[in-house]
């Protein structure tokens, strides 16, 4: 009779801890869908530069893994017709969540750098905003729109535009040789000595 009342004892805390079984599954962020337009420019030379710009602020949005950069050659409205207006239908029809356009000019051999956010579904901008700087800055234009849109997006702080430079000697030790690179620089600069490159970019923001 004991043995018996221990059997049905042990058969229902089995059944208890079966219940509490419980199977942990791992969740995903899925991608914002964006399409990121290449810069404006009826100047061939400053069309290339804004390219340049366009094809880093893609990059930099795509590894940060929270976004999905469309084809470029899935875009209905070029970005000349988008100076003027945005078709936001053109948009949602390649399920386009956010659109960023603009437009790059130079005057008193400066360029000027315009950039404007937009959610596709609100039919709205978010942000705008316009950087004048030397030519030699494109780079470093990039990275702060990518942030501005990554911040304006998320609501987190981008880290695009960081100042972290990574040094590495190589040589015997009485000539040796410094590679400096700056974070998102696609290639390594060398010298034998340290430089510091300082350079002004005025900010403007518009509606």
């Amino acid at each position: 009779m004991k043995f018996f009342i221990l059997k049905i004892f042990f058969l229902l805390l089995v059944s208890q801890v079966q219940a509490l079984d419980v199977t942990l599954t791992q969740g995903s962020v899925k991608p914002t869908p964006i399409a990121v337009t290449d810069l404006f420019s009826k100047n061939s030379q400053l069309s290339k530069v804004g390219k340049n710009i366009s094809s880093v602020i893609s990059d930099n949005l795509e590894r940060s893994g929270l976004f999905l950069i469309l084809d470029k050659r899935s875009f209905i409205q070029d970005s000349e017709s988008l100076t003027n207006k945005t078709r936001f239908e053109d948009w949602k029809l390649i399920k386009a969540q956010h659109l960023v356009s603009g437009k790059i000019s130079t005057k008193n051999g400066k360029i000027s750098v315009e950039f404007r956010l937009f959610d596709v579904f609100q039919q709205k901008q978010i942000v705008g905003k316009k950087y004048e700087t030397s030519e030699k800055n494109w780079r470093r234009v990039a990275h702060i729109i990518s942030d501005s849109i990554f911040k304006n997006i998320t609501g987190e702080g981008g880290y695009f535009d960081t100042r972290i430079v990574y040094v590495a000697e190589t040589g015997p030790k009485e000539n040796k040789q410094k590679k400096i690179s700056n974070h998102g620089s696609r290639s390594i600069k060398s010298s034998f000595f340290n430089r510091r490159i300082i350079s002004s970019i005025n900010t403007k923001v518009f509606s």
